[in-house]
């Protein structure tokens, strides 16, 4: 069902942040890097600041500086692919009290052709940003390893790391007939002490059949555990789903998924006491273990369509998920919209929205929607030179409404990239 893949997707510096990039030329061995450097002006920016007292949050506006260099590079063999993509990208803003400082992601990916019959793969995924904004389209490449939760989904620009690793096999038993089996392990800190931390095991196995040349049917299911150190709370859940794909025509494919989840959660939660014990004691709350079950819809549609000229691709997702370090385990709903446009041998223009929930299935507070829309333009202005710009509008509704924080966000800059050079670097 995963072998069907080859290398991933290079910096392309015109289509970025445009949504997954896909093969880059057709050399056995390709590398490439880019540079730059841009001006931005951001809206709302915003920090938490723990204190004695409790936290508190405060908000800015700030023009700032971004420099940016990646490193990018795929080698696909007979029998193996390897790929390996390094980003860095410095902000600076006048306070330094907001969203200065590095960012830093790190992808590694490899495969082998094992037998006629078996393939392994294994990837790698490491990141470190301090803006909920970065890196929030880095996954490029389709093996099943464990996603990351989605740095657009974070609340405050405080500083995250991020890590995930996965492995597994696939095994072609016939034309027709496929089975694969997959693991792997995620981990998520944030240096503020008010916002919670995530860890998570998860393993799984697929099969897939070929009806035709143009559908497939199959089953897949999930088994997983994510916990919050420091904090008393653990989740266990199974997703079984059934799998539908389609090629309508040579352009547009079509995949859906639909099953259910089933998570266990056992927390602490803090319930009030007797009116007659609090005032004996001054003791108003107390804890106590929190054991449930939920269960719920989860699936998956994506439907894409890949002219010469433009791309398209639409996708929703519902699942279960760790949170965001202010939500717990939670019910994650988002549907995403990209489409890329070449308008010309020098110039090329993306357009994406997108929208997403966390339901909290633990905690008593309202759900947390996120809004997102924007575009990006860029133009080769020499060989070497590229111009890029993009503007993005972003709202975030949290614990009902409570916290609303909308977001204007515009960058406009020059950068450096050769493109692929065909040298062999592995």
């Amino acid at each position: 069902m995963f072998g069907q893949y080859g290398g991933f997707g290079g910096p392309s510096i015109l289509s970025r942040n445009g949504g997954p990039s896909g093969r880059t030329g057709s050399n056995p061995v390709g590398f490439s890097v880019f540079a730059g450097a841009a001006g931005t002006y951001t809206t709302n920016l915003n920090q938490v600041a723990d204190s004695t007292v409790g936290p508190s949050v405060y908000f800015r506006d700030r023009l700032g500086v971004s420099a940016s260099a990646g490193v990018q590079g795929y080698k696909t063999g007979v029998r193996s692919a390897t790929s390996v993509d390094l980003n860095v990208v410095y902000s600076w803003t006048r306070s330094k009290d907001v969203s200065r400082g590095l960012s830093e992601s790190l992808a590694f990916t490899h495969s082998r052709q094992i037998s006629r019959r078996v393939m392994w793969f294994f990837g790698a995924n490491g990141q470190s940003t301090n803006r909920s904004l970065i890196f929030s389209n880095e996954r490029f490449s389709p093996e099943p390893i464990p996603d990351l939760p989605s740095p657009q989904e974070e609340v405050f620009d405080t500083r995250t790391y991020l890590g995930n690793i996965g492995t597994g096999f696939t095994f072609q038993k016939s034309a027709r007939l496929a089975f694969a089996v997959q693991g792997g392990a995620f981990g998520m800190e944030r240096r503020s002490r008010s916002l919670v931390d995530s860890r998570g095991f998860s393993g799984g196995g697929s099969v897939q059949y070929s009806l035709s040349r143009r559908q497939t049917i199959g089953a897949t299911f999930t088994y997983g555990t994510f916990y919050f150190p420091g904090r008393y709370g653990e989740t266990q859940y199974y997703s079984p789903q059934g799998v539908y794909g389609l090629a309508i025509s040579k352009v547009w494919t079509l995949s859906l998924g639909a099953g259910f989840y089933h998570a266990h959660t056992d927390r602490l939660v803090s319930v009030p006491v007797d009116p007659f014990i609090a005032q004996l004691t001054g003791q108003r709350s107390a804890l106590e273990i929190f054991s449930g079950d939920s269960k719920g819809f989860s699936g998956h549609i994506s439907l894409n369509g890949n002219y010469r000229r433009w791309g398209i691709s639409i996708s929703g997702n519902r699942g279960i998920a760790p949170g965001n370090g202010f939500y717990l385990t939670s019910e994650r709903t988002s549907g995403t919209l990209t489409v890329n446009r070449t308008v010309s041998r020098s110039a090329s223009v993306s357009f994406y929205a997108g929208a997403s929930q966390l339901k909290a299935l633990t905690q008593t507070v309202g759900n947390a929607q996120y809004y997102s829309a924007g575009s990006s333009f860029g133009y080769r202005l020499t060989s070497y030179l590229n111009f890029a710009t993009s503007v993005g509008l972003y709202r975030t509704d949290v614990a009902g409404k409570s916290l609303k924080i909308n977001r204007f966000a515009a960058s406009a800059g020059i950068y450096f990239s050769p493109g692929e050079i065909p040298l062999h670097i592995f």
